[in-house]
């Protein structure tokens, strides 16, 4: 069978519907295992209530933690907890290549004419991300909400491209890892305390050791995606570059992880090899 010849809009125009069709079967899922969705609704609220209940009880003993008062602390949670979700929601591919390289599953994909990538994130998405996906929505709400920010359409537009520069920086730090399974037999002991490292940009990075804060900013810029972003919008005269920078970073990233995962995948020569 030949793949029809597309231009570049024809060929991002029939990528974009491909994964919107993915997107129909998740939905599916969710509401074929409503069970599941539930539970996976009642977890998310469950693990950042008892956040929001930890940083209750901190500012009871302090007023300000490194000069962030506790709705700010509540706004930096929520967008970092929400920017968090959508990756684990739409993005979790990266924990599911080294199971479809086992299971011979790439070898499949790699016939198919669409690209193994989009392939592989449309088939990993994950039910957990949706419980925190709507309460990291309602943190950042009830924490606009307590400060004085303008809900203009620029700051809309730029809290959507955040959350999604968000994902697109942590899919591409846990890519880069998992691209490694190309030449590695297990990388899960790796990806999984790097993903962790996430959960310190909840937090103003003062707190932490100039050392750690040089990791997730250049290194593993995770807080790029989180932290700076919401710093942006609560202190803007302070991160104005965060503006500009945030996406630009998303970009970056993702373009050095497209490049190590095509030179792994042509390098790939099947699990039966």
């Amino acid at each position: 069978m030949l793949v029809p010849k597309r231009n570049w809009l024809q060929q991002a125009g029939f990528l974009t519907g491909l994964y919107g069709q993915y997107l129909k079967v998740y939905l599916k899922t969710l509401v074929e295992y409503r069970a599941d969705t539930l539970i996976a609704l009642v977890a998310g609220i469950v693990a950042q209530g008892s956040t929001l209940l930890f940083l209750t009880v901190i500012f009871q003993k302090i007023p300000k933690l490194a000069d962030w008062s506790f709705y700010e602390l509540v706004f930096l949670f929520g967008l970092a907890a929400t920017g968090k979700s959508i990756n684990q929601a739409f993005f979790n591919a990266p924990f599911s290549l080294t199971g479809y390289i086992r299971r011979g599953q790439m070898d499949i994909m790699m016939i198919r004419p669409v690209g193994v990538l989009l392939q592989a994130i449309g088939s990993s998405q994950e039910l957990n991300g949706v419980g925190q996906l709507v309460t990291g929505i309602a943190i950042m709400g009830f924490a606009g909400a307590h400060l004085d920010l303008q809900w203009t359409a620029g700051t809309l537009l730029y809290v959507v491209i955040a959350l999604l520069s968000s994902a697109v920086i942590q899919f591409a730090v846990l890519l880069t890892i998992s691209v490694l399974t190309f030449w590695v037999q297990e990388v899960r002991s790796v990806i999984y305390p790097v993903n962790w490292l996430y959960d310190f940009t909840r937090y103003p990075l003062e707190i932490f050791h100039p050392l750690l804060r040089g990791l997730l900013t250049y290194v593993i810029p995770y807080a790029l995606g989180s932290f700076f972003p919401a710093a942006f919008l609560l202190r803007p005269e302070s991160y104005g570059w965060a503006m500009w920078g945030v996406p630009a970073a998303a970009v970056i990233t993702m373009s050095l992880a497209y490049c190590l995962w095509t030179f792994g995948i042509r390098r790939y020569s099947s699990v039966a090899g």
